[in-house]
């Protein structure tokens, strides 16, 4: 029994214990699992146990298919003990556990690298038991990283009580589909002061790539001619604005010093707001194309325009379909080669964003003068 219990928990199964002995289980699971994958063999490697992190996930029964498939990747990318708060419908007011273990060969001969996952099940009148049952698990002398993967205000006491104790909080919503109020009450300083919007790191790539139309020192003064910047997105619905468009304006807005004027409008589709800059106002617009089979909100083109010495420069970086993992660099402007180049740049998936998220630096200064600039643009008046 022990033997099938063990093999159970490395392929990844479940394994259910006692929430009061999960520690002991897992010390009791371990070791045969060791045993089982040991050997020198390389078929058949001997079991690493790699732990980076305390990663704590919130998510919700009805939505744990698609989150455990990113997890999955996640933590492969970055082992790490994760403890996973699945909300169920249950009226009692108890915690039930599981525990298993998720395992890959980086390359062939090297140990095989296994993590461990526990899941805490709760309805909720067990919502408050949840932050006492997670802390005795938490790893010492390791970061303690929220992964919070729902509307914060269904569960607002449990999420202001992790978020005020955790190192780092990874807000994950829809983009597009989130309430502004739900974003807020997740990017709060004042609750978290290392908290992020996922949508943040899909960002990385692109962000690149308009910096690198600035990098040379004898391009510099281009960024303070800038007098329009054009963002086109692609979203399943155009109710709001994508976060993925509108941060890549707030990230402009706050690296170049821009002062908001006014207020933005909005419009199905259409977002229209105006700066100042140092060579006088910015327009801004953000343009949205509906797909309602897209999974999820991705930049489509940018355009900035300066006023140069020789008259107008325009710096366009698109993606000739949503499709496509590539990305067509055009150029008009005297002072540059205007041949058009394209480079590979694919969309960066939701796991690849969480990861990243994980092995950033936990101080973001460029996030943290974006994010005024966000809800300011994001904000319906």
């Amino acid at each position: 029994m022990a033997e099938t219990s063990s093999d159970a928990f490395l392929n990844g199964e479940g394994i259910p214990v006692d929430l009061h002995n999960i520690e002991t289980e897992l010390l009791r699971l371990w070791g045969p699992s060791a045993d089982r994958a040991g050997g020198p063999d390389l078929e058949s490697p001997h079991v690493t146990r790699v732990v980076l992190a305390n990663l704590v996930v919130e998510g919700r029964e009805a939505n744990a298919p698609g989150l455990k498939q990113v997890l999955d990747e996640v933590t492969s990318q970055y082992p790490c003990r994760t403890i996973v708060l699945r909300r169920t419908e249950g009226t009692d007011r108890t915690i039930t556990a599981e525990v298993s273990a998720l395992c890959y060969i980086p390359a062939p001969g090297l140990p095989q690298v296994c993590s461990e996952r526990i899941v805490l099940h709760g309805g909720p009148q067990a919502t408050n038991l949840l932050p006492g049952a997670v802390r005795p698990l938490l790893e010492a002398d390791l970061p303690f990283i929220l992964w919070w993967t729902d509307d914060p205000r269904l569960d607002e006491p449990l999420f202001r009580n992790l978020a005020d104790e955790c190192s780092r909080l990874i807000l994950d919503l829809p983009d597009p589909g989130a309430d502004l109020a739900a974003i807020r009450l997740g990017l709060d300083p004042k609750i978290n002061a290392y908290s992020r919007d996922a949508v943040w790191f899909g960002l990385t790539r692109w962000r690149e790539l308009v910096a690198q139309f600035f990098d040379l020192s004898c391009h510099h003064e281009s960024l303070k001619r800038i007098d329009s910047l054009r963002i086109e997105a692609l979203a399943p619905t155009h109710e709001v604005p994508p976060r993925l468009a509108v941060w890549l304006a707030a990230w402009l807005a706050g690296q170049l010093g821009w002062k908001p004027l006014g207020n933005p409008t909005h419009s199905p589709g259409h977002l229209r707001a105006q700066f100042q800059g140092p060579a006088g106002e910015i327009a801004v617009e953000i343009l949205t194309e509906v797909d309602s089979t897209a999974p999820r909100a991705q930049l489509l083109a940018t355009t900035l325009t300066t006023q140069g010495p020789d008259g107008p420069e325009s710096f366009r970086l698109e993606r000739p379909s949503p499709q496509s993992a590539e990305v067509h660099i055009k150029i008009h402007s005297s002072a540059y080669c205007n041949l058009p180049r394209i480079v590979r740049s694919p969309e960066i998936e939701p796991a690849r964003r969480v990861a990243a998220a994980l092995q950033a630096s936990r101080s973001d200064p460029t996030f943290d003068h974006a994010r005024p600039h966000f809800f300011w643009l994001m904000e319906q008046r």
